[in-house]
């Protein structure tokens, strides 16, 4: 199916000039209002809760005058009356407002099912150009029991389509700026299969999607994550240092950074995104964004609050109903197995003491043994010796396991890990990796990328 799909996205992107490239990635600015609504999920809640699924409407900047909205509700899988309560009315926002809110309420239950669906349809607008005509509230499942799966079923990590996959690392943190809501909408537009992502605690007891301990690197504020509160954190901007194909880098000219200011409200936002889509993200919101992506958490060293950390990973994912289309990996021992007693029922893959062993008692003739605990082994290609080779490879495979590689950027690279079979390619160049994958598969080439 990518093959058949993305092969003419592959062949423009290749025949674009630099200068077509880069004029892509540049916001673009316009003189209408625009109002957008997303999909957005949200858990059900327990029988007898009043717990809300809340859409969020968007502007693209501030209207001089009232803004109107009519709006209806619309069942899909979700019924009304059974899953949520129908409803429909006007919303107005006030000149200089750029957002409202729009709580559609949820009928809890303790029942076991798959997530459900509606739909709000916006059935007017006034003062304000209509950019999409209805989104999808995903009612997730926060009632499964979170038991491990037995050691006889099929790993889903190594099932047809979750190969070949296209890791969006850091949601493609020299394509994007990284570890935003807009680098990760980013690169499930241009057909990633997984977002990769890191979190952390803040001081208020929230996760947060961001690779450093600080924010020193990719803000234009500088301290610990975990010293702030998220609203602190919201409140900077997670695109300051980006620069297209460098990532975060300081020397740039100011011209180069493209985003600066459309996160704390200087800059107009490209069409189609907001403001807070260029914040740092709570984890929460990616899983509201984003009901159905696959999705790879890395867990952070937090040795302010080891142990409830996990479980507020554990008990995020388990209300909306994400466990083994999520991917939970850390490089500590100690996170990694203090979360896997709190999820057994999420996908897990080897932290590094425990993937050394397997790899070392797998050179040569030897096998591996795979103990039911873990799905994949997340690796580099070398780590003072060579890592992922065809013998390793083949040696997880027999025993049920994925190879996830991280980070490639080279083309020539990501071609050889690919002839050697892995599983998925991690990388900060998502749109490069899915033109690799977009031909025939085993015809891997890096002519004319």
């Amino acid at each position: 199916m990518r093959y058949s799909v993305l092969l003419l996205t592959s062949l423009l992107l290749a025949c674009g000039s630099p200068d077509d490239r880069s004029a892509a990635s540049t916001p673009v600015a316009t003189d209408s209002v625009e109002l957008r609504v997303e999909d957005k999920a949200s858990p059900e809640g327990n029988a007898g809760d009043a717990d809300s699924l809340v859409f969020l409407l968007q502007l693209n900047r501030a209207a001089s005058a009232p803004v109107t909205v009519s709006w209806e509700t619309a069942d899909e899988t979700a019924f009304a009356g059974e899953d949520y309560e129908a409803a429909a009315g006007q919303l107005v926002l006030a000149p200089g407002e750029m957002q409202a809110e729009l709580p559609i309420t949820l009928t809890g239950d303790d029942i076991e099912e798959s997530a459900e669906s509606f739909l709000l349809r916006l059935t007017a607008v006034e003062g304000a150009e209509q950019a999409v005509a209805q989104a999808r509230g995903t009612i997730a499942n926060d009632d499964s029991a979170c038991t491990p799966p037995l050691i006889t079923e099929p790993n889903v990590w190594r099932e047809d389509d979750r190969q070949l996959l296209n890791f969006s690392h850091r949601g493609g943190a020299l394509e994007y700026p990284e570890n935003t809501l807009y680098s990760y909408k980013k690169s499930v537009e241009i057909g990633a299969d997984v977002i990769e992502m890191d979190v952390y605690e803040t001081a208020d007891g929230q996760l947060v999607v961001i690779h450093d301990a600080t924010v020193d690197r990719t803000t234009e504020s500088s301290g610990d994550v975990n010293s702030y509160t998220v609203e602190q954190l919201k409140a900077m901007d997670a695109a300051y240092w980006f620069v297209d194909q460098r990532g975060s880098v300081t020397d740039a000219e100011e011209a180069e950074y493209l985003f600066r200011g459309v996160a704390t409200g200087a800059v107009e936002p490209p069409a189609g995104y907001s403001a807070n889509d260029f914040t740092i993200p709570t984890l929460e919101e990616i899983l509201q964004a984003f009901p159905d992506t696959l999705i790879n958490i890395e867990l952070k060293p937090d040795l302010q609050n080891q142990g409830s950390y996990e479980s507020k990973l554990a008990a995020l994912l388990q209300a909306y109903g994400r466990t083994n289309d999520v991917i939970v990996a850390s490089f500590i021992d100690t996170p990694a197995t203090l979360f896997k007693l709190q999820a057994p029922c999420v996908s897990t893959s080897y932290p590094t003491g425990q993937a050394a062993l397997n790899v070392a008692l797998s050179q040569g003739p030897s096998m591996m043994i795979d103990v039911g605990l873990h799905d994949a082994f997340q690796v580099p290609p070398s780590l003072g010796v060579e890592v992922v080779t065809e013998d390793f490879v083949n040696d997880a495979h027999a025993a049920g396991l994925a190879v996830h590689v991280w980070t490639i950027n080279s083309c020539d690279e990501m071609v050889r890990l690919l002839n050697l079979g892995v599983d998925a390619v991690m990388t900060d160049r998502p749109g490069l990796l899915e033109q690799v994958l977009a031909q025939a598969p085993g015809s891997w080439s890096c002519d004319g990328l």
